[in-house]
């Protein structure tokens, strides 16, 4: 405890010292509502905190349902990212979402006492010592929720072992996505683990009209469309130099990439023009005459999955630990993901052992495509495989759900 005071004098000093380019560089980046430390009371209802959009796409579901049979409990969601923030606030109008960036006392504690929160639920992987320190001062029990702790987030935590252990006594249970995980946070805390499942199986995405869509979007019927989902540095790069081989043997192929990151988007278009390849973007409309579509716009990466016939999952190409399969698994397509997929493991191999994706590497990519280009009744075979692992285990979601009515039950 006394470490953590320590620390914390030493944050806010340079956070005071530096005020002045720090809130110069998060003005630049769009972050300056991070240190309002906005919020609205919710009246002791449920405040969620997810980090970025994977985490905050785990709960949607959660959410949607907990108003549905509950309205009258308030809740309220914070996350790490604006972009994530943008999209948690269209969840529901009856749901506001700020920012929570910084784990500084005065931010986290002037937040908390805005939105007032009778129970904080903490989804995936963070672990903020200042919110622990506020809900334990405060007798505000906290759950975290589908909690994942891969090997190399134990090591660090272990070094803060005696500082989670000080701070645990708010934690009323911690809800894991797998034994692997559950064995971990037991090593750090001292406190209830169950294995729920993963929450992401329980996703629910908006249904399209793939045909209407795709004549939406510029695209012809007969049009053979992959895309790169979440794209990654270096990833871009591998999928170009695919390209020619590809369109070889593909002569109507269209690519499209989603960036994990728009902000990259420049850096992208240059990578394009050095290999003197045209695209286009969604602010240019849907008119185009160009192969290559790189999405500038958020939040319409489910379309895209929507509309292609092979989805190609980034992050996990290079050492980024993968995205999230289960988005185009909704769609029924047939799903390629990259070896470096440990931020993802359960759902890939459940994936996997229904039949529902291709692990791949950047040696084999080349073929893995073409060979399912080439098989159209294996790609409707493993997109079915994929969507049925989802509906096999949506029962995740009822599980969480009676996780939040025991906290109401003890209120």
């Amino acid at each position: 405890m006394i470490l953590l005071s320590l620390f914390n004098i030493l944050v806010e000093t340079i956070y005071f010292l530096f005020f002045p380019l720090l809130y110069l560089f998060l003005k630049q980046k769009n972050y300056v509502a991070s240190i309002k430390a906005e919020g609205e009371d919710i009246h002791k209802g449920i405040l969620f905190h997810s980090a970025s959009m994977g985490e905050l796409t785990a709960i949607k579901a959660l959410v949607t349902r907990h108003l549905q049979e509950h309205p009258e409990v308030k809740l309220c969601i914070t996350t790490s990212t604006v972009t994530s923030c943008a999209e948690a606030n269209k969840i529901s109008p009856k749901v506001k979402a700020f920012l929570s960036v910084l784990d500084l006392p005065h931010l986290r504690k002037r937040q908390l006492k805005r939105i007032n929160p009778g129970l904080i639920c903490v989804v995936e992987t963070e672990i903020w010592p200042n919110m622990l320190l506020w809900a334990k001062r405060n007798k505000v029990p906290v759950l975290f929720l589908n909690a994942r702790m891969s090997k190399s987030t134990l090591r660090g935590y272990r070094l803060l072992k005696f500082l989670f252990r000080h701070l645990q006594s708010p934690i009323t249970e911690i809800h894991a996505q797998s034994k692997d995980d559950a064995k971990r946070y037991r090593k750090i805390f001292n406190r209830p683990v169950y294995v729920s499942g993963n929450l992401k199986f329980s996703l629910t995405l908006k249904d399209y009209n793939a045909e209407e869509l795709r004549k939406k979007w510029g695209y012809k019927s007969d049009d053979f469309i992959i895309c790169w989902g979440s794209s990654r540095p270096g990833e871009e790069a591998l999928l170009i130099s695919l390209y020619p081989s590809l369109k070889e043997v593909i002569p109507n192929l269209h690519l499209i990439i989603g960036l994990r990151h728009p902000r990259r988007l420049e850096e992208v278009i240059e990578l394009m023009d050095n290999y003197s390849y045209s695209c286009f973007t969604m602010r240019k409309e849907y008119s185009r005459a160009e192969d290559i579509l790189i999405i500038d716009t958020l939040g319409i990466l489910d379309q895209a999955y929507c509309i292609c016939d092979i989805a190609i999952v980034g992050g996990s190409f290079y050492d980024f630990g993968g995205h999230n399969p289960l988005e185009p698994a909704y769609y029924k397509k047939p799903v390629v993901i990259g070896p470096h997929h440990y931020s993802c493991k359960e759902s890939v191999k459940k994936l996997k052992v229904a039949g529902g994706i291709i692990i791949s590497n950047k040696d084999d990519l080349l073929a893995d495509l073409i060979a399912l280009y080439k098989n159209k009744e294996l790609r409707e075979k493993m997109g079915k495989a994929a969507k049925k692992v989802l509906t096999e285990n949506a029962h995740t979601l009822d599980i969480y759900l009676k996780a939040l009515e025991k906290w109401l039950k003890e209120k």
